[in-house]
């Protein structure tokens, strides 16, 4: 069972516990000559420079097991000593890897976005525990470059054997009391090391050309090698700026893609709306609400009868779409940690095209948790969200006829051919009912074209509320309708045609204070129960059983079996009253 030890004793000790024996080395002249913190401007200025080279890091990921050294940083140690002495050279190496790692931290939130406050305490905490083999290191290879001048390979491999002796120190420790997961131990994972070996050779090569030449011209050269560092650095950060542009760029070139997809169906661009909205927003609620809903033409219409088109589309916490309105609660749920309680920060645009506003988002967000970036990219989206909502209105206006908002006959005959195509493949039965007021003319004579639009509402509402979820029903011209049942037998779709006909019977239908009597006939014709070899002639079918219907009386319903026979709801067999056509004789091959 592993043993949690508290979070600022963990962070502070090691570095601590470094930076007290280093005080204690401070009383020392040999390690310490002009005192154990020399309040100098060439300190400063040494600190300064190694900071600078310090900044490049090539072979840092940036991980939560990332090797924090202090990289090219390092060149300063050996001029540091001989000026300063082995002690004042850790306050310098404490300096450049702490400012350094501030910088990049820095560097890092403009490349990856603003980060939470956990985030950005765990990173301090990290630079702070870092700090202990930086500084064990600085002071191991100063000690024995100054113990030892002539042999230059000593200072870089004690530099080494310390800072890896304290991070493995370092390593177990979190292994044993903090962290559960182990750290891994490639060889990909030291290559920091190989800048801090680099600085040291600069270093050192700069100490003895100084004992030569002197420090005023050595100086000029150390500046130049801490300059090209950090344009180097610079130039690393410029393009892990410019990668994260341009990935940003291609994300919301995909999400606008996403969003413009060919559907047209209402309910599925709410969900890819919704889904987009989450990549940019951490949103725990979301509504599109679309305004000017399209619900039944006729209020007179009972409930009971009607289907209407949904114009508010939500979703919770738990991501599942929805048609309706969302109900948030007062307050966003608790976060761990301590934290104040907020409101609700609601994100709400219209979604407008051509003048209008065509619907309206709204997205439930824990202030929180959300980064400032993600105000813009969602902002972005919007006309891609307005452009999608206008198609499919357009589409709906194209494919919906305006008088009784049930689909044309041109959405029929797409839905007919890839139902004849499936029922072929799979063996499945198909069903197509057509149906027919009785008498229309004669309303539109007697009552007014006013009173004939009304019943032609009427049945239209009647005929596609009574449907299953998986049938079609059309207006295909007139007073006349059709209805796809697919996975349907004859039998089946006879029995549906004889319950609207007795619904469309039942209707107590006034128009200016008079009684509208209204009667109904349909045909019906089943595939594979009669053999069509293509979706049009089983149209054509129902369409003949139709008009027996309507010969043999109308307000009845007829399943056409095939051979100009029809059968009644009762299973009674109707022969056609006309002559049907003679099949050409069989073609006879020699």
């Amino acid at each position: 069972m592993k043993t949690e030890l508290p979070s600022a004793a963990w962070t502070l000790c090691p570095p601590l516990v470094v930076l007290a024996a280093v005080v204690v080395a401070g009383t020392s002249k040999t390690l310490a000559p002009r005192g154990l913190l020399p309040f100098e401007a060439e300190l400063a200025g040494w600190a300064l420079l190694g900071m600078l080279a310090a900044l490049h890091r090539p072979f840092a990921e940036g991980g939560r097991h990332d090797l924090s050294t202090l990289g090219l940083g390092t060149l300063v140690l050996a001029p540091a000593v001989d000026r300063l002495g082995a002690v004042p050279a850790v306050w310098i190496a404490s300096f450049a890897f702490l400012s350094a790692a501030a910088v990049r931290a820095i560097g890092d939130r403009q490349v990856a976005g603003p980060s939470p406050s956990s985030e950005l305490s765990t990173d301090r905490r990290r630079s702070w525990r870092n700090l202990a083999p930086v500084a064990a290191a600085a002071f191991a290879g100063g000690a024995v470059w100054t113990a030892d001048r002539d042999r230059a390979l000593l200072p870089i491999a004690a530099y080494i054997v310390a800072f890896l002796a304290l991070h493995a120190v370092d390593v177990l420790i979190e292994r044993r009391f903090v962290s559960r997961d182990a750290i891994p131990w490639s060889a990909a994972r030291f290559l920091p090391l190989v800048l801090d070996v680099a600085g040291w050779v600069l270093g050192l090569t700069l100490a003895a050309a100084a004992a030569a030449a002197g420090w005023q011209s050595i100086a000029v050269v150390a500046v130049a090698c801490a300059l090209l560092a950090a344009e180097a650095a610079r130039n690393a950060y410029q393009r892990r700026l410019s990668a994260r542009r341009a990935g940003k760029l291609e994300r919301m070139q995909l999400a606008h893609a996403r969003i413009l997809g060919q559907t047209s169906d209402m309910e599925e661009i709410a969900r890819q709306i919704y889904s987009e909205c989450l990549r940019v927003l951490p949103a725990q609620w979301f509504q599109l609400e679309v305004v000017g809903g399209e619900g039944p033409v006729d209020e007179e219409v009972a409930t009971t009868d009607r289907k209407e088109t949904p114009t508010s589309w939500a979703a919770g916490p738990d991501g599942v779409l929805f048609a309706g309105r969302p109900q948030p609660p007062g307050r966003p749920r608790m976060i761990p940690g301590i934290h104040r309680r907020v409101a609700w920060r609601i994100f709400e645009e219209p979604l407008e095209a051509e003048d209008s506003t065509l619907a309206v988002v709204r997205l439930w967000c824990d202030p929180r948790r959300v980064k400032p970036e993600a105000e813009k990219l969602f902002a972005s989206l919007l006309p891609q969200m307005a452009s999608s909502v206008h198609r499919a209105r357009l589409e709906r206006e194209a494919t919906l006829d305006p008088l009784t908002q049930v689909p044309v006959r041109r959405k029929l005959e797409s839905r007919l051919a890839k139902a004849y195509d499936r029922s072929c493949e799979d063996g499945v039965s198909m069903a197509v009912i057509m149906c027919d007021l009785d008498f229309f003319k004669r309303i539109n004579d007697t009552y007014g074209h006013a009173a004939g639009d009304r019943a032609l509402v009427v049945v239209a509402r009647i005929l596609d509320s009574r449907r299953r979820e998986s049938d079609f029903c059309c207006r295909y011209g007139g007073e006349e309708f059709a209805l796809l049942l697919e996975r349907a037998t004859g039998e089946a779709a006879l029995q549906l045609a004889e319950r609207l006909r007795l619904a469309v019977e039942g209707l107590d239908l006034t128009f200016e204070g008079r009684s509208i009597p209204l009667t109904l006939s349909a045909g019906v014709a089943a595939f594979p129960e009669v053999h069509v070899k293509t979706a049009s002639e089983l149209l054509l079918l129902a369409d003949e059983a139709l008009y027996e219907a309507k010969g043999q009386g109308r307000n009845q319903c007829l399943l056409n079996v095939g051979q100009g026979v029809y059968r009644s709801v009762t299973g009674e067999l109707i022969h056609s009253a006309e002559e049907l056509p003679k099949p050409p004789p069989p073609r006879i091959f020699g």
